[in-house]
């Protein structure tokens, strides 16, 4: 019996470790075209490629993605800068944060250095790694580290001073010739004999920092005899320890982003073309690509035939052109600004800035809206939110209107195809920013500013815009975010001249104003500390809550703010029950939802997230950067899938998933699974009850009927049991009959456990 004990509680231990990790529940989805570094491994002829959302690898030979990493699977931090292979076959990958990660390539196993992200530095961003011999040299924010290959230990204190530059002069690149390194920097270019020097002595280091060089020195590569180096004005060369301007007029003046050196041509990034020069014949230009367009990064193959990055396409590689563009598939840019999860549980999210268009996550591939691959979203990429609802996605785009989506069906409106506003000084521009569906399936938009006098339309069922001329009390205000409680009232943040909430309700009556009831609530009305509103929802009891800088606040009874809306309720401000004393929640806060359970999760401005049960009075657990790989701190966007239980956090570094419990409840009962099964008690992961309709009651009994514990459901498919009885005492080795039932007996479902008394 002893060994059979033994034998579960050893499965136990290997569940708990794969099944209930704190990572195996969440996904990460970052955008990985951007590319910041690429380093090719010459004996596997694959190329490292690091960008602003992770790093991917590419088999050189046919093209072909063959993994990525982010902070989930290895990096430390997905906003990478600089790569390298070492001559230990090992991948050094540094980042904006100041850690480097190194991955060994032929063990995967991982390894950290620390030091620099946990330093008291200004700015830690490892911009560049470059080796010679057995040292690892680290250009960085604040001057230049020196890093031993073999023990992975710092040697020297920081360069902090290079010759006359000022104290902690950015470095953004660095080479070497003839033992002597060559630092590139915001102030011009340093340089020092780093076998013979003293390299933590200002005066082993000689600057040169005049003409292209003035400034901004971003790229320096070394050839067998010259030192090369591009800055954003222009493009010069090292040689007979002379500096000169590259001879050719048409290059030597121009923003020279990278260059790379083959062994018999010197590429480089200059202007608007990719340039090379047989490296025999300096100073002959000749075009490598005529446009450049995004193209940031050259590296090579094992043929040294060049690979190309871009800020923006992933990298082109010498296969049957340079025409193709490979990268993971992945959302077009790092920014999620608005989250919403349409009926066939597929992921929206608009990107919020004005560039990044908006995108679809069907939970196997990211699908990207901009005018380039859909024109017909409008004449603008810049979306502010998105909400879907009745079968329709709504697009909100700040400058194109709102954009409805139906399959693949696309229509925009705009001042020039509807009676859509403008904005004052440019009747063409519809800022429209917010959005959301009532009881009756009329879409209701939000705009930030008008030329009309009206910030709220109504489309209607017939396909008609509809818009409310703004009363006074928000007549030179900006709508945003908005909600639609039972009663039809629509609960809407405003901004501008008076930051606050509005509510309006056209009782009844969408086409006649004379009866439409509203009123404000100015951020004075929710504490005087309170400067600004900034999200609104009514969760599943039909109360309405509201973020702000100052934490959360609940209207708990909105038809009375209809019934009399000079004698509104009073918001009553979140507080979480610790021990025997109510503690008001202070956070400033950014966004919220409600799942299906209507637990509330609330997104803030620099803490991470809060998962709060559903009267608030609770909190559960916070996600941030300290505690889990949730990407950002700040929080703009949150949506929960009632069909998954997943929740999304929209930030401007990604968007982050986490795999929560609340699902929506089955519509009749089939078979109640309990996992782990056989559960071990007592136990501090609950043992979850799965198969359940909603509103549950649950009873657990004996195989003789006894009943040994009874509570209800939170609501969802799913319940937690922790092994207790009534009396709060573990219960007895054996099986045990799980029932669960309606509240009027009308259905119910049974399953087994086996429990193990430890």
């Amino acid at each position: 019996m002893a060994k059979i004990k033994f034998v579960i509680i050893s499965i136990f231990l290997i569940l708990t470790n794969t099944s209930f990790g704190q990572n195996s529940k969440w996904e990460n989805f970052t955008d990985l075209k951007n590319i910041t570094s690429l380093s090719t491994d010459t004996i596997t002829n694959k190329i490292y490629c690091a960008s602003s959302g992770g790093l991917f690898v590419v088999d050189l030979s046919n093209g072909n993605v063959l993994s990525k990493y982010t902070n989930l699977n290895g990096l430390i931090s997905n906003e990478l800068t600089s790569l390298l292979i070492d001559n230990t076959e090992r991948l050094w990958i540094g980042a904006t944060d100041g850690s480097i990660s190194i991955l060994n390539l032929q063990t995967q196993k991982w390894s950290y250095i620390f030091d620099i992200k946990n330093s008291n530095e200004a700015n830690k961003s490892i911009n560049y790694l470059y080796q010679t011999g057995n040292f690892i040299f680290v250009a960085t924010g604040y001057g230049i580290q020196k890093i031993s290959v073999s023990s992975l230990n710092f040697v020297d204190a920081p360069y902090y001073k290079l010759g006359s530059f000022p104290n902690n002069t950015q470095v953004y690149s660095l080479t070497s010739l003839n033992n002597v390194l060559y630092a590139a920097t915001k102030t011009g270019v340093a340089y020092a004999n780093y076998v013979s020097s003293n390299l933590n002595n200002p005066s082993s280091w000689t600057n040169y920092n005049l003409g292209n060089l003035s400034a901004d020195v971003r790229t320096i590569e070394a050839t067998s005899d010259k030192v090369f180096a591009g800055s954003l004005s222009g493009f010069s060369y090292l040689s007979s320890g002379v500096w000169q301007n590259y001879p050719d007029p048409s290059v030597s003046g121009q923003n020279t982003k990278f260059i790379k050196a083959s062994g018999v041509n010197l590429y480089f990034i200059s202007g608007n073309k990719i340039n090379y020069a047989p490296l025999s014949t300096l100073p002959a230009v000749n075009a490598f690509l005529p446009l450049a367009n995004s193209y940031s990064i050259i590296s090579l193959d094992k043929n040294s035939n060049p690979v190309l990055g871009l800020s923006d396409n992933g990298i082109t590689i010498n296969i049957s052109g340079y025409s193709s563009y490979i990268f993971p598939n992945s959302p077009y840019t790092n920014s999620f600004n608005g989250i919403t999860i349409d009926q066939d549980n597929n992921v929206w999210a608009a990107g919020g800035t004005v560039n990044s268009g908006f995108y679809k996550f069907d939970g196997t591939n990211w699908s990207n809206y901009t005018i380039a691959t859909h024109p017909e979203i409008g004449n603008s990429n810049w979306f502010q939110k998105i909400v879907s609802g009745y079968g329709y996605v709504w697009a909100l785009g700040f400058g194109s209107g709102p954009t409805r989506i139906k399959g693949n069906s696309i229509t925009n409106f705009n001042p020039s195809n509807s009676n859509m506003p403008g904005i004052s000084n440019d009747p063409n521009f519809c800022a429209s920013y917010g959005g959301s569906y009532d009881n009756f399936g009329v879409f209701w938009a939000t705009f930030f500013a008008t030329n009309t006098g009206r910030s709220l339309y109504a489309y209607n069922t017939n396909g008609e815009w509809i818009g409310y001329i703004n009363p006074s009390i928000i007549s030179s205000v900006s709508l945003s975010e908005v909600a639609v409680d039972s009663y039809n009232t629509k609960w809407i943040v405003t901004s501008g001249s008076r930051s606050g909430l509005y509510f309006f309700n056209e009782n009844g009556t969408i086409s006649n104003p004379s009866d439409d009831v509203y009123g404000f609530y100015d951020n004075n009305d929710f504490g005087s500390e309170v400067t600004n509103v900034t999200d609104v929802i009514v969760d599943n009891n039909n109360e309405v809550w509201v973020t702000t800088n100052n934490g959360v606040f609940i209207i708990s009874n909105p038809y009375a703010a209809i019934l009399n809306p000079s004698s509104k309720p009073r918001p009553q401000k979140l507080g979480i029950i610790s021990g025997n004393l109510r503690v008001p929640f202070t956070e400033n806060c950014i966004s919220i939802a409600s799942d299906i359970i209507n637990d509330k999760w609330v997104g803030s401005e620099s803490n991470g997230v809060f998962h709060f049960s559903s009267d608030g009075t609770t909190l559960i657990d916070q996600f941030n950067t300290v505690k889990s790989p949730i990407l950002s701190d700040r929080i703009g966007s949150i949506a929960v899938s009632n069909i998954s239980g997943k929740a999304f956090f929209g930030t401007r570094k990604g968007l982050s998933s986490y795999a929560t419990n609340a699902i929506e409840p089955v519509a009749e009962f089939d078979e109640i699974i309990a996992s782990p099964n056989p559960y071990l008690v007592p136990n501090a992961v609950n043992m979850k009850i799965d198969g359940l309709v909603e509103n549950s009651t649950i009873k657990i009994l004996t195989i003789n009927g006894e009943v040994v514990n009874e509570f209800d459901s939170p609501g969802g498919r799913i319940a937690f049991w922790n092994g207790m009885n009534s009396n709060n005492q573990p219960a007895a080795t054996g099986i045990y009959i799980i029932v669960a039932f309606t509240s009027d007996g009308s259905q119910v479902g049974t399953g087994k456990v086996a429990i193990v008394n430890k």
